[in-house]
């Protein structure tokens, strides 16, 4: 069964979770792009533009290269319907989809605002850089919540938005179209962020996953400096991809070449160009397999868009100095191992399988100190949740600690972590229950137009904490606010995380979060590995 499929089981029970709008719409409110006049639609104190075009069409000769301004339009276009979605597999929230002009951006604005300018905020989805579009979020609900522009963002994905190969670079260094694409969205909202009822000089990013991820490269990308003040990583850090350099990339951008009839030399960048959009998916199927390999089609240091390793830029001070809030979920790593084994092979996890996947992880010497002691199934009651628990540590939870760590040196840091044991949207598992897994905070953020039948009374206080959290940092830089939990910001003294759970949201001090997630074990691992091969990971 291929990932795609078992990962849309899952999203599909997350948009069950995450409610459905019910509104009647009325088309009535108007706005002047720097490309022309678009009417959008109105509904439940929220104005929509659907489908703006922030970047011509990627299409042809524009095909890897880096984003062009959009074309002009004469009268009023109609921005009442969501636009195309970027070329991908299908998932639970878009069917199969080969159409590459899909650079469009989504608005939603509320009706409250009282004439003063509000925060904008600009989700950049995830779906491991091969997945997902903008129109997957139904932003309406958190702009009313949190009074404030939220814009959703569609970018390249695959080999469309990150192949690496000679004839490119000398073309432009600057690779990582996928990247470049989020940039020229930034630059359109904060254009246009006046027009939309946004004050331009309080622009957040936030995202999940490969959009957490993203978050954090724009800190590190020199080309995003100015346009945004704020930034949101959930489950996303920035060494999550281990620093891929681009000839990693390039490697296997020459491998689907050649098993397209394009070998190295001056023609094979026009014969690529040539290639129906149909022939890169079919050559490149994706994968989002984290425990036994690394995505192939993801951002690489290109010297440009990503100067250097993100660890070198955090550690050497070269980062886009605004406020920033980084976490993930308690339980990150048990949707991959249900997504491998349970849902995939309908099979749990085997002694030989948890084996393989530590030694990837920590490699041959150290593996038996991980296997039989640190992450035994003794200690956490199965091979299972051993090995999500180590993918949850080494991928995301410490990875997350360690960026706010050095961020908290440079900037304004805050930390968290969702940690709701019964979060709706799990797919049935006989092996273990997903508890806070990847992704599971997305409901509680993008709530429905009316109350979830699927949270209880306190999760539903939850999701309105976080929408307020959120909201909160939107607005002025600091999630605190009135009738919410104190959130202390992140020093590394008493290294405060703010632990998001029903009935019980606390701030975690000093060595819980460290010794929860054996971070420390970790942190000695990657500096280990550093110190034998010689190069950064």
């Amino acid at each position: 069964m291929k990932i795609t499929s078992i990962l849309s089981r899952s999203l599909s029970a997350l948009a069950l979770a995450m409610g459905a709008s019910t509104a009647a719409h009325a088309a009535v409110p108007l706005i002047n792009t720097d490309q022309g006049a678009a009417q959008g639609l109105a509904s439940n104190g929220v104005s929509r533009f659907l489908g703006l075009p922030f970047a011509a069409p990627p299409v042809g000769p524009l095909r890897w290269k880096a984003p062009q301004a959009p074309a002009h339009w004469s009268g009023v276009r109609d921005a009442t319907q969501f636009a195309n979605v970027c070329p991908q597999e299908p998932s639970a929230f878009s069917g199969r989809s080969e159409t590459e002009d899909c650079l469009y951006l989504n608005v939603y604005r509320p009706d409250n605002s009282d004439g003063q300018p509000l925060p904008v905020m600009v989700w950049l989805h995830g779906g491991g850089y091969v997945l997902g579009a903008g129109s997957n979020y139904d932003g309406a609900p958190l702009a009313r919540q949190a009074k404030a522009v939220v814009v959703t963002v569609n970018y390249r994905l695959g080999i469309f938005g990150f192949m690496a190969l000679p004839g490119l670079q000398a073309e432009n260094p600057a690779a990582n179209y996928g990247i470049q694409d989020q940039q020229a969205a930034m630059r359109w909202v904060k254009q246009h962020a006046s027009r939309l009822g946004g004050d331009p000089n309080r622009i957040t990013l936030f995202g999940q996953s490969a959009g957490g991820n993203s978050a954090c490269l724009h800190l590190l990308s020199p080309p995003s400096a100015g346009l945004f003040n704020g930034a949101i990583s959930q489950s996303g850090p920035c060494v999550l991809l281990r620093n891929v350099p681009l000839s990693d990339v390039r490697e296997k951008s020459e491998a689907v070449a050649q098993s397209l009839g394009c070998p190295a030399g001056a023609q094979q960048l026009a014969c690529m160009r040539q290639q129906s959009t149909v022939a890169l998916m079919n050559a490149t199927p994706p994968n989002l397999d984290i425990i036994y390999s690394k995505p192939p089609w993801v951002p690489a240091i290109d010297g440009v868009i990503l100067p250097d390793a993100a660890d070198k830029l955090l550690q050497s001070g070269r980062v886009n100095k605004v406020p920033v809030m980084f976490g993930g979920d308690h339980d990150e790593g048990r949707l991959f191992v249900a997504l491998t084994f349970h849902l995939g092979q309908q099979r749990g996890v085997t002694a030989a399988d948890h084996s393989l996947a530590l030694k990837g992880m920590v490699g041959p010497t150290l593996a038996p100190l991980f296997t039989d002691v640190l992450y035994s199934p003794s200690r956490y009651g199965s091979y299972d949740k051993a090995l999500a628990a180590a993918v949850t540590d080494n991928f995301y939870a410490c990875s997350a600690l360690s960026d706010v760590k050095t961020l908290s040196g440079l900037t304004k840091a805050y930390a968290f972590e969702f940690n709701d044991p019964n979060a709706p949207g799990a797919a049935p598992d006989p092996y273990f229950t997903w508890d806070a897994y990847h992704s599971s905070e997305l409901a509680y953020l993008f709530q429905g137009e009316t109350p979830s039948p699927v949270f209880t009374p306190a999760q539903q206080t939850l999701a309105d904490q976080l929408v307020k959290y959120w909201a909160n940092f939107a607005a002025k830089g600091n999630p605190n606010g009135p009738g919410l939990p104190q959130w202390r910001r992140f020093d590394r003294l008493s290294a405060p995380v703010q632990d998001l759970a029903p009935g019980a949201v606390t701030t975690k001090d000093w060595g819980h979060f460290e010794r929860d997630h054996q971070c420390g074990v970790w942190a000695t691992v990657h500096a280990l590995k550093k110190l034998a091969v010689g190069i950064d990971e």
